[in-house]
């Protein structure tokens, strides 16, 4: 009875070992095949708004963006599923976007879905983004960001930069009333030819149909002005996918 006993008392850790095994070898086909249909969506998707599509970064893009700050955080920075081309004649570069901070068992991967557009304009860096514990805890001692005339978007929302008059022009009447219609906004960068709009996490394929009307609604509201001012002629050159 006892050899018995002993016995089951070995197997258990093979049929712990064979569980884990199993667990694991499921993960991974989960993995492979939630990752090929988001490729397939992210390919349909490209299709409609009449974009190439590339399963891999052909270009890539962290080193080409390397002057915004999401493209600055953490290491194995990687692009994938890269959608491009041009959306109402500017060019436009989508893309699933990752990094790793940490190592070992503390080591996370930041998942981002990312819209860049190439702007008319060459600007000075303006960041917003969604307001937080933080910010407000801040701006109680002096470091406070930038306040507009609306009360609600300013408690919503983080904006940032250098040039403060900029920021205004940018950020009017006009535009503030629409980011506040989009619901929650995404975090956006303008820096230089740039506008990046960025969401974290792993989401739906559709929200880059989101970030791509709000970044067109953006780039149609820079004031004329401004665009007299900052002007600058738009190249192929100058972003992935453009047309010389």
């Amino acid at each position: 009875m006892e050899a018995l006993f002993g016995a089951a008392a070995g197997a258990v850790p093979c049929l712990m070992f064979g569980a884990f095994a199993v667990i694991a070898v499921v993960l991974i086909v989960f993995g492979i095949l939630h990752a090929q249909r988001r490729r397939k969506e992210m390919q349909a998707l490209a299709h409609k708004w009449g974009l190439a599509f590339y399963p891999s970064d052909p270009w890539d893009l962290p080193t080409w963006y390397c002057r915004l700050d999401l493209f600055n955080h953490g290491g194995s920075r990687r692009a994938s599923n890269v959608m491009s081309g041009e959306v109402d004649g500017r060019t436009v570069v989508a893309f699933d976007y990752r990094y790793t901070t940490g190592s070992g068992k503390n080591r996370h991967t930041h998942h981002h879905q990312a819209v860049v557009f190439l702007m008319p304009i060459d600007a000075p860096v303006v960041r917003m983004r969604p307001e937080n514990v933080l910010d407000r805890m801040a701006s109680w001692v002096g470091w406070d960001d930038i306040d507009f005339e609306s009360d609600e978007f300013s408690r919503r929302y983080h904006v940032g930069s250098e040039d403060r008059r900029f920021a205004y022009d940018i950020f009017h009447a006009r535009l503030i009333d629409y980011l506040l219609r989009c619901g929650t906004a995404p975090h956006m960068e303008i820096n230089g030819v740039f506008l990046l709009l960025y969401d974290k996490g792993h989401g739906q394929v559709q929200n880059f149909e989101r970030l791509i009307m709000i970044g067109q609604t953006v780039v149609a509201m820079i004031p004329d002005y401004v665009l007299k001012a900052r002007g600058v002629q738009q190249t192929g050159a100058a972003a992935p996918g453009g047309t010389a």
